[in-house]
């Protein structure tokens, strides 16, 4: 008999205890009310495996150990799914001499500014958490070098040089040919059948959360966008982009969500889609 329903992979249960917006931690709730016993691990199990699994590994690439969990399970959620990096979707990079007239923007190829590998790699052991502590206090800046913050630039030409020797950067054209405010961004959110397609308004040319102004049910979502989500091979996620003359223009993609327990409480239609999406997973996980 299995020891669970349901196996959730995650790449450290520290670090999962530690990040208290993770929708699936929102939805697990669900499971256990409806009497689905829920696994959560950070190594592969073993032959007490649950019927099915969720690979909800917060890292850009998933790392080997748990590359084949999709071929242990007779079905999985995200389990192929095993890299966002930003080359696999973004149309907008630049490369070094390109011409482009409007604003850029200089972001991590890492998903969430590298944050996610950071902090997994700080708490892995006694050692590490010690070297980083050791580092946050004796060098100024060492956390925004690790982890940088995302930049406009008004044109290309102001983008410093060093940007485009960092592989670990890379620039794109702004989606926009202004930085006129406010800015209209678009989130696409998925688990399985359920979806949920949001129309933001942001005070911030970077759509920073604390900026946004207002959030509301959107309309059909473009093509280029379920194309995204199919070349990821994302069963759940969520997709950024904007509408440029007619078109979506992905800019995030992200399979570990999180929802902002303030924003839940302000906007009754992502309350109950989190209802729609435990449903879609309760459904799941009894085949």
């Amino acid at each position: 008999m299995s020891a669970a329903d349901l196996d959730v992979y995650v790449e450290s249960l520290r670090n999962f205890r530690l990040v208290r917006s993770y929708c699936i931690a929102q939805l697990l709730p669900y499971l256990e009310q409806a009497g689905l016993k829920v696994r959560l691990l950070d190594r592969p199990a073993g032959r007490d495996r649950a019927p099915v699994a969720f690979l909800h590994v917060d890292l850009t690439i998933v790392p080997p150990t748990y590359r084949g969990l999709g071929h242990l399970y007779d079905r999985t959620i995200n389990g192929r799914a095993l890299s966002i990096h930003r080359h696999l979707y973004s149309t907008l990079k630049l490369e070094a001499g390109d011409s482009h007239k409007g604003p850029v923007v200089v972001k991590t190829v890492l998903n969430s500014r590298g944050r996610p590998e950071q902090r997994w790699w700080q708490h892995r052991n006694g050692l590490t958490r010690s070297a980083h502590a050791i580092r946050k206090l004796f060098e100024p800046g060492y956390k925004d070098r690790l982890c940088p913050p995302y930049k406009v630039y008004q044109t290309i030409g102001e983008v410093p040089r060093d940007v485009w020797r960092n592989n670990r950067l890379m620039v794109e054209k702004f989606a926009f040919d202004t930085l006129d405010l406010p800015i209209v961004k678009h989130r696409y959110m998925f688990l399985l059948g359920a979806e949920v397609n949001m129309r933001q308004v942001y005070d911030d040319v970077l759509c920073a959360g604390s900026k946004i102004l207002s959030n509301e049910v959107g309309g059909a979502v473009p093509p280029e966008v379920l194309a995204v989500r199919q070349r990821l091979n994302l069963d759940f996620g969520a997709i950024d982009y904007f509408i440029v003359d007619g078109k979506g223009v992905v800019v995030d993609a992200n399979k570990t969500v999180g929802s902002n327990p303030e924003w839940l409480k302000k906007n009754r239609f992502r309350r109950e889609f989190n209802d729609r999406m435990a449903e879609e997973l309760i459904a799941f996980v009894r085949g």
